[in-house]
């Protein structure tokens, strides 16, 4: 098995992250690292700003672990983090 395939196993607290979120006419992309996960949302910050992003409108989660980006839609991690682990 690869990374890929246990990827929503794992803690994203402290990765770096590329996500594209919003509607589709008027959609932003950020990238920073990841320093909060609630139910619903995740909190990012780069140099510049902290942002609070709805887990459902995502449309685009890029995660970099290891030298790979692993991208996956918002809707894949909804729930608390501490139950995405046990699955």
């Amino acid at each position: 098995m690869t990374l890929k395939d246990y990827i929503t196993r794992y803690e994203f607290i402290g990765t770096n992250a590329q996500i594209d979120y919003g509607s589709f006419d008027s959609q932003r992309k950020v990238s920073g690292k990841i320093i909060f996960e609630t139910k619903n949302t995740i909190s990012l910050v780069n140099d510049f700003k902290k942002y609070i992003i709805p887990k459902k409108t995502i449309q685009r989660l890029g995660l970099i672990f290891k030298d790979e980006i692993c991208n996956m839609n918002g809707s894949m991690i909804l729930g608390r983090p501490e139950d995405r682990l046990l699955k």
